[in-house]
């Protein structure tokens, strides 16, 4: 709060300043409906847990001197031109304003006497002031032996506006009651307007809790709460640069930090200087400014609709009334004052409109109005105390102003994080119930989609089967009932056919069994099939069976091509070669695949030398082929047939577009 020494004497203002006047006038109206805060402040507040009413003292005596007459040095003698008469404390006299020139020059000094206590046996006594305004304090003490002095603040009361006092006593003032006279000296300065509250005489220990407890409310209070708020506005400018549109937290970040300038002057001590330290006031009575447009332009970013007209014009206030009062300025020492009288009827206008867009608006907003209106309130109340219009011991409240705006400021944050979590609960509720009802239509898919490919399947196979039995088991009825017809068919030819076709068709049922891909126990199922025919013949099955990997391709149709290739060549061996033996080996080969090999001891394909097989063999090669491998028919080494069917590892590529695959034979 600015310098309670800077202000106008109500009813004539300065020359050239007649602008100003109504805007003073409505201020002053404001500040009379809050006459009662001091008493209440000070009751509630300051007062301590005993009772020490005792030693308040509320009436004293106060010097007036004959005009014309010199002013003492010390405090006036019996025979000085003046008299003493009662007054009631507190009390606050303003006076007309000085120009510039004679800003420095001290007034004539004002005197209060009062008598010293008789103090309880081993008791110090003490003097406590709760606020003296308006120049520097000076203490005397005149018992009948002496008048010494006991202090002299000037060097310090720049500082002493809001800085409770405790004095000690010396024990010269423990005399019987009235022989001991207490002196004030008040030497005003400025515009010689000054405020003295009530002083209280009594034991030190006593008075000590009275001087704690307001320096706490007047001093640590409100530099704790500007501390408190500098930190979460640090927060807020580290919480807006990472969001640049949110650009509440960027007026927030920036008011807490004017804020903290505002304020500074409560816990540090002000300059000596007299011209820095016009200065400095100017430095916390500008910012107040500032922190009005910051929290305003804050509170603007929660109402519905925006008012882009009332922020330029908030912007051009600032700079016109930091300009106008810069204390290089002519009429800088008149400022002050009308400065914040300017602040509050701004306050007063752009409160109303923000409380009107809240009534509309969102709760957040409201809960901000609300602070405003009591901010407001506060701010009125100071300037009176500013102006000497209220009782000088009140506190000045707008240090606590901005914790209204900080926990409104919170619950704005508080809504809003919740609200975002709402919406995005909501949001994902949303997702979540798209999701499950994407996940029940393709559930169904899928199971249309399985149903479509069982059937697909179902079909497919069926469609193999009957070409195969079609091409196979039919064919070779076909043929053989043709012969039957003509007699070309004996007895045994006919159980001959008759077996091949039921053996035709016990491969074909082989081959629909699952071998979880496993050529292995494909090629064992054959061995059974096929071993007591080989029996029959004379011919011993050797097997011989690496240890084969899995093929992913060996579905049923890639198994039944398998199969038949095996049992043909199985056949020739029993038809054609007069072999005694016959070894089935399958090994892994380096091509990366899998070699089946058919070997046997007779006498050989004489086909082979004329390069011209039969169509048994030419099945044989074309079946390997749609398996994506190849096959070749070799003389063994010691004579007899080598049938070799190379199988890939990985599955047959696509078919080739004229219905074959030309494998090349892996290098051994």
């Amino acid at each position: 709060m600015a310098r309670p020494s800077r202000t106008l004497q109500p009813g004539t203002p300065a020359p050239g300043r007649q602008g100003w006047r109504w805007m003073a006038s409505a201020y002053l109206a404001l500040a009379h409906l809050l006459d009662w805060a001091p008493s209440l402040a000070h009751a509630s507040l300051l007062e301590p847990a005993t009772d020490i009413t005792n030693a308040m003292v509320s009436r004293v005596e106060r010097w007036e001197p004959v005009p014309g007459s010199e002013p003492s040095i010390g405090p006036p003698g019996e025979g000085a031109q003046g008299q003493w008469h009662p007054v009631e404390l507190p009390q606050a006299i303003q006076r007309k304003a000085t120009t510039r020139a004679a800003v420095n020059l001290p007034l004539p000094t004002v005197w209060y006497r009062t008598a010293c206590p008789v103090p309880a046996a081993q008791e110090t006594l003490a003097l406590y002031l709760p606020r003296v305004n308006g120049g520097p304090l000076q203490v005397w003490l005149r018992n009948a032996q002496a008048t010494r002095q006991l202090l002299d603040n000037s060097p310090a009361w720049p500082s002493q506006w809001n800085q409770p006092i405790l004095l000690r006593l010396p024990s010269a003032a423990a005399q019987p009651h009235g022989s001991c006279l207490l002196f004030l000296a008040l030497p005003p300065r400025a515009d010689g307007s000054y405020a003295l509250s009530r002083l209280w005489l009594g034991a030190e220990t006593e008075l000590q809790s009275l001087w704690s407890a307001r320096q706490r409310w007047v001093v640590t209070v409100p530099l704790a709460a500007s501390t408190t708020l500098v930190m979460l506005g640090l927060f807020s400018l580290a919480f807006w640069w990472r969001r640049r549109k949110d650009t509440a937290y960027l007026y927030f970040g920036l008011a807490s930090l004017a804020w903290w300038l505002r304020n500074l002057h409560y816990g540090i001590e002000l300059p000596q200087n007299l011209d820095a330290l016009r200065w400095f006031w100017w430095a916390t009575d500008a910012s107040m400014t500032w922190v009005m447009l910051l929290v305003y332009l804050f509170s603007l970013r929660f109402a519905t609709r925006r008012f882009p007209w009332v922020e330029r014009l908030l912007l051009g206030f600032a700079v016109l009334v930091s300009a106008m009062s810069m204390p290089f300025l002519p009429w800088a020492l008149d400022t002050p004052l009308l400065l914040h009288a300017a602040n509050t009827l701004v306050a007063m206008g752009v409160t109303l409109l923000i409380a009107g867009s809240a009534w509309r608006g969102s709760r957040e907003l409201r809960v901000l109005a609300l602070a405003l209106c009591i901010c407001l309130g506060l701010g009125v109340h100071d300037l009176a105390l500013l102006q000497l219009r209220i009782s000088p011991e009140s506190l000045y409240l707008m240090p606590y102003a901005m914790v209204l705006v900080l926990g409104a400021f919170l619950y704005a944050v508080n809504r809003r994080y919740i609200s975002a979590l709402e919406h995005a609960e909501g949001a994902a509720q949303v997702l979540q119930d798209k999701l499950s009802e994407q996940q029940r239509a393709l559930q169904g898919n899928f199971a249309l989609l399985a149903e479509v490919e069982n059937e697909r399947v179902r079909l497919t196979e069926r469609q193999r089967l009957t070409r195969d039995m079609h091409d196979g088991l039919g064919a070779m009825l076909v043929s053989s009932l043709g012969q039957m017809e003509q007699g070309r068919l004996s007895q045994g030819d006919v159980a001959q056919v008759l077996r091949d076709c039921l053996e035709d068709l016990r491969l074909t049922i082989d081959s629909m069994e699952p071998i979880d891909q496993d050529l292995t126990t494909l090629l064992a199922t054959l061995r059974q099939r096929v071993g007591h025919r080989l029996a029959q013949g004379g011919i011993t099955l050797h097997w011989h069976m690496d240890d084969l990997p899995p093929l992913p391709w060996l579905d049923a149709p890639a198994a039944l091509h398998v199969l038949r290739i095996v049992q043909e060549a199985l056949a020739n061996v029993v038809k054609h070669s007069g072999a005694a033996n016959v070894t089935l080996s399958a090994t892994v080969d380096t091509g990366p695949g899998v070699c089946v090999q058919i070997e046997d001891d007779g006498r050989g394909l004489p086909s082979l030398a004329g390069n011209t097989p039969g169509r048994g063999l030419n099945h044989i090669d074309e079946r390997a082929r749609q398996l994506g491998g190849h096959a070749r028919i070799l003389p063994g080494h010691l004579g007899g047939t080598v049938v070799q069917l190379w199988l890939p590892l990985e599955g047959p590529p696509p078919p080739a577009t004229d219905g074959f695959r030309h494998s090349r034979w892996p290098a051994p």
